[in-house]
């Protein structure tokens, strides 16, 4: 079965805490940020708020989405979050999530999309994910999240 698509409601607050937790990944101070997005999000929704997507696979949710439009620029989008459970990887969710995220942002003017994330081993499969939507390294900052986690910055053309 495919995974579906579609935008978070207020209800999946608690499972896209529990997928950032044992996603293998994050820490609870992760698990805190992405709460305290979530509930801005829906609390007074925006246009240049964060947004959340669900990605659901055999009938449960497997991972989810944020992105959103980045303030003071023009047309510049960032996705701050794609996370998936680890038993469900490798089955699309991850990429209809991210495929989700820049169909919408491009549909609203979307002209470029960044995508900040670590340079570990860990990010190995995040960064071929990125790499299959056409998304291109364009910098990287060493040493930015602590001795020898990098900053990796991905990008990507929207529309073109």
């Amino acid at each position: 079965m495919s995974p579906r698509v579609l935008p978070s409601e207020p209800a999946d607050r608690l499972r896209i805490r529990e997928i950032i937790l044992h996603s293998d990944l994050f820490k609870p101070t992760d698990a805190d940020c992405v709460d305290e997005m979530f509930t801005l999000a829906l609390d007074k929704p925006t246009p240049d708020n964060y947004r959340f997507l669900s990605g659901w696979l055999d009938g449960t949710m497997a991972g989810f989405a944020c992105y959103g439009h980045e303030s003071l620029t023009c047309g510049t989008w960032d996705l701050f979050w794609v996370c998936t459970l680890p038993a469900r990887r490798g089955r699309g969710v991850g990429g209809a999530l991210l495929g989700e995220a820049v169909r919408k942002a491009t549909n609203e003017a979307g002209r470029l999309m960044v995508i900040y994330t670590s340079g570990t081993d860990a990010y190995h499969s995040a960064h071929r994910l990125y790499q299959s939507h056409q998304f291109i390294r364009t910098a990287t900052v060493p040493d930015y999240y602590n001795v020898g986690d990098d900053l990796h910055i991905y990008t990507r053309r929207l529309g073109d």
